[in-house]
């Protein structure tokens, strides 16, 4: 994730211009082999283990190296040896400024300072961001009470960015809160769960990036915003919500999840968090009492 923030940065800057940043981001992206593409390259599982190993992710919120040690397709040193092929392919957007000539080694030192500095992250934050500790990362950008709703708000928040990067293999970037002042325009799409507590989510898109997250999450070629792309999103918020559904009832709450409501957006209410996608920025609209 320290990919799209230092990236953002540079853009932000004028350091980098949008089509310099996205050649960038796509090439040091060229060499990102999921860990399911490694262990099948590898000869170390099956493409039904795999498979099964993918839809399993569906239903709990847990990495792939994860289920398949449980599931025993996997040994740790098997799954250690393939994590270092990861993160070996991984060229990293500062290797890909100097490759493409963007930025001297000079210019690219210069660049880390001064986004070191006008973040003001510690070095244990910078390193949250570098690791895509994402638990982590959350807190640096949002402000919720130290409470117990508070801490609902934090995971729910971590858990999407995880479902982002899991279902529609995109790199999420996390801004803070939008003022209440400022009303969205877009599609809505929402969805409650009430119990011990009580918890409305909604998606707020615009119709690109409606048309964008559609078809990534159905693989599907989706090009208009129709039937088939508003439920897809919406089965996507449905797939995020029963699986932070399940992690609360592991800790002893129980909610039940309300059919997803789609329409045109005429105002929210809670906490809006911006979150940039390749398909284009989104709304996630949070409230839980």
């Amino acid at each position: 994730m320290f990919t799209q923030y230092f990236g953002q940065y540079l853009f932000n800057k004028g350091i980098l211009s949008a089509d310099q940043l996205c050649d960038l981001l796509a090439y040091e992206q060229s060499t990102h082999v999921k860990l399911g593409v490694l262990a099948l390259n590898s000869g170390l599982m099956t493409a039904a283990q795999i498979e099964e190993v993918h839809e399993l992710q569906r239903a709990m919120d847990r990495r792939f190296g994860e289920i398949a040690l449980s599931k025993g397709y996997l040994t740790q040193p098997q799954l250690d040896n393939l994590l270092s092929q990861q993160t070996s392919r991984h060229l990293g957007l500062n290797q890909a400024i100097l490759d493409r000539n963007c930025l001297t080694l000079s210019q690219l030192e210069t660049a880390l300072e001064n986004f070191k500095q006008d973040t003001g992250l510690s070095q244990a934050q910078l390193q949250a961001l570098q690791s895509a500790d994402v638990d982590q990362i959350v807190p640096l950008f949002l402000d919720f009470p130290q409470d117990e709703t508070g801490r609902l708000h934090y995971d729910y928040v971590a858990l999407l960015l995880k479902n982002i990067v899991r279902f529609l293999n995109d790199q999420p970037l996390l801004s803070r809160p939008l003022p209440q002042s400022k009303q969205p325009e877009g599609w809505i799409i929402s969805q409650q769960a009430v119990g011990d507590h009580t918890l409305s989510t909604a998606l707020v898109l615009s119709d690109s990036s409606l048309i964008g997250l559609a078809a990534r999450f159905s693989q599907e070629e989706i090009t208009q915003v129709d039937d088939l792309a508003k439920d897809s999103v919406a089965e996507f918020l449905n797939l995020h919500n029963g699986i932070f559904l399940i992690n609360m009832s592991d800790r002893g709450l129980e909610l039940d999840l309300k059919p997803q409501t789609t329409q045109v957006c005429s105002g929210v209410s809670g906490c809006r968090i911006p979150i940039t996608l390749t398909s284009g920025p989104i709304e996630l609209v949070l409230s839980i009492t």
